[in-house]
């Protein structure tokens, strides 16, 4: 069986679910960086992937993305109790109403000084806009706020540990370098607070890292502790993906953006799931085989690498009709079913390991796609395609505007 890892990297989103079409919407068999993998789709895939008994993340990430996305010793490498155990410390924090409503007072203050600095100028490029207010709304909502330049370069860095978790060559490079300052600098932080020389604001994230006790009984060692905060940052300011997805989306289908701009609060739930559904994002997450399972008619291995397809799924016209067409009525009047709108993963964000962060991601859209929909700005020409063979990928020009005055 051939290795598919140099076909991934020059095919991108399109690589698992065309093979998926080759084996007539079954499982797909490969090899990934020598390893055979199997490839699961659907939501009964879901529920079968995000079965401990089934699959397991420790050992599962390659060094390359511990390196770049979620950190050494982080919460995405564990399993059993200890996932559980470390995983409340991320749901306390992503899932309260309060601070999620705190969040969103801090997104909305930066949204309005980011529009009166644009209005002083002649173009803005939206992505790298979007990705510095959100990471002045996050770092000071989780108790480490910024200055000027050093929000520039956390935002710079926080946006490098993303694009360089799948590639290889400088953006891979720029993605260790970054999360290694990141990790330092928060690891310092969570010292001083321990020692008493530097205080955290009371529930903040900081605060609760800090003081976060681990399955063991111990508290988390600073490095650790760092590593869990940035996956509580990075997530939040990764949306930046997203929000620059919804202002493609309001360019191509304007008439969505008078229910966004006069308040329509569920309309605006249904365009951020839609932006999330429509739009790629993560590709596809892995776990090894715990014991030998079989699973469509198909053997898996015990150590054998499982994937699940998210992209496809997102796409898949038996769950959505006709799934390359922006609709956000799809979700008007309903949630999405658990394990049906899967662009962060799926299963039980208590119990498993769904990205708990899913709550911030729509707290951040909802909080500021409604404003830029409100914003009067004009769309110069450029270049909006989005590359699938890039990942993560974006509009190539990050969407320019320019706000008027």
């Amino acid at each position: 069986m051939f290795d598919s890892t140099m076909a991934l990297l020059a095919q991108g989103y399109a690589w698992l679910p065309d093979r998926r079409r080759r084996s007539r919407g079954g499982p797909v068999r490969t090899r990934l960086m020598g390893k055979n993998t199997v490839a699961l789709h659907g939501p009964e895939a879901v529920r079968f992937f995000y079965d401990e008994s089934h699959i397991k993340r420790q050992g599962a990430l390659p060094g390359p993305l511990l390196d770049t996305l979620f950190g050494r010793g982080a919460v995405h490498t564990l399993d059993g109790p200890q996932h559980r155990v470390r995983k409340a410390l991320f749901m306390s924090l992503l899932k309260d109403r309060d601070g999620l409503g705190s969040l969103a007072d801090h997104l909305g203050a930066q949204w309005d000084l980011a529009r009166q600095r644009w209005a002083g100028l002649d173009q803005v490029v939206l992505f790298d806009e979007s990705s510095l207010l959100l990471t002045r709304a996050v770092c000071a909502w989780s108790g480490i706020p910024r200055t000027d330049d050093d929000a520039r370069q956390t935002a710079r860095d926080l946006i490098a540990m993303v694009d360089g978790f799948a590639s290889a060559g400088p953006r891979h490079l720029r993605a260790r370098r970054a999360r290694s300052r990141q990790e330092a600098r928060i690891a310092q932080q969570v010292a001083a607070v321990r020692d008493g020389t530097e205080k955290a604001p009371a529930g903040s994230v900081l605060a609760t890292a800090a003081a976060h006790v681990d399955a063991d009984g111990q508290p988390l060692d600073p490095h650790t502790a760092a590593v869990e905060i940035l996956n509580v940052i990075r997530p939040t300011v990764a949306v930046t993906w997203f929000l620059t997805f919804a202002a493609h989306a309001l360019h191509r289908w304007p008439s969505h953006r008078k229910l966004l701009a006069d308040g329509d609060a569920a309309y605006a739930r249904a365009f951020a799931h839609e932006v999330r559904r429509f739009y790629p994002f993560a590709p596809f997450i892995g776990g090894l085989a715990t014991t030998d399972l079989r699973w469509d008619g198909q053997d898996i291995p015990v150590g054998g690498m499982v994937l699940l397809d998210l992209y496809g799924q997102n796409h898949d016209p038996r769950l959505w009709p006709e799934p390359y067409t922006f609709d956000p009525g799809r979700f008007l009047g309903r949630e999405p079913e658990r394990d049906e709108l899967v662009p962060q993963g799926g299963g039980d964000p208590a119990a498993n390991h769904r990205c708990p962060g899913e709550d911030v991601t729509l707290t951040v859209l909802e909080t500021l796609v409604p404003r830029l929909a409100a914003l009067r700005y004009d769309v110069p020409a450029q270049d909006l395609g989005i590359p699938l063979r890039r990942i993560p990928t974006a509009p190539r020009s990050g969407f320019v505007l320019t706000a008027r005055r």
